[in-house]
């Protein structure tokens, strides 16, 4: 198992990953965009040669903001979502960034354990905030510090 800085050429394979994993998947372009700019932090993780999980976050001021991590439908509940956010962290770290921030679905428990996980605490909810089928879910804004000890000491 390796996990390695995103590149341009990765965008197809986030795109399958991304696409598996939420309503709204993210196009191959999509990710080209968010792999351009030079405020983009991704990871990836990769498995006999195969990408199996990715995380993209951006840097936003002194914040980092967590825009997505998702895993190969058949990679799920194998820990990759937590070595991708503890290689985003130290990305983070590297940048000087002080705060996580990040929107996730209300119906979403995976990813709120996750991030529970991680020390992230709630600060708001946005309403209506993503699509879902023929409706909308509220997004849960949770926030932690940046570092591995980050969490521990609240948002």
């Amino acid at each position: 198992m390796t996990i390695r800085p995103a590149r341009l050429a990765d965008a197809a394979d986030l795109s399958r990953i991304h696409t598996a994993s939420f309503d709204d998947g993210w196009t191959r372009e999509d990710f080209a965009t968010w792999l351009s700019r030079a405020e983009g932090m991704a990871v990836l993780a990769i498995r006999e040669r195969e990408t199996v999980a990715f995380g993209l976050a951006l840097e936003s001021g002194s914040d980092a903001e967590l825009l997505t991590i998702a895993t190969a439908p058949a990679q799920r509940r194998s820990g990759w979502g937590r070595q991708i956010f503890r290689a985003l962290d130290e990305e983070a770290c590297t940048r000087g960034l002080k705060r996580w921030i990040l929107e996730v679905a209300r119906n979403n428990v995976a990813a709120q354990g996750l991030y529970r996980f991680h020390g992230f605490v709630e600060i708001g909810v946005r309403k209506d905030y993503y699509r879902a089928g023929e409706g909308r879910v509220d997004a849960l804004v949770m926030s932690r510090r940046v570092g591995p000890h980050g969490g521990q000491d609240g948002a």
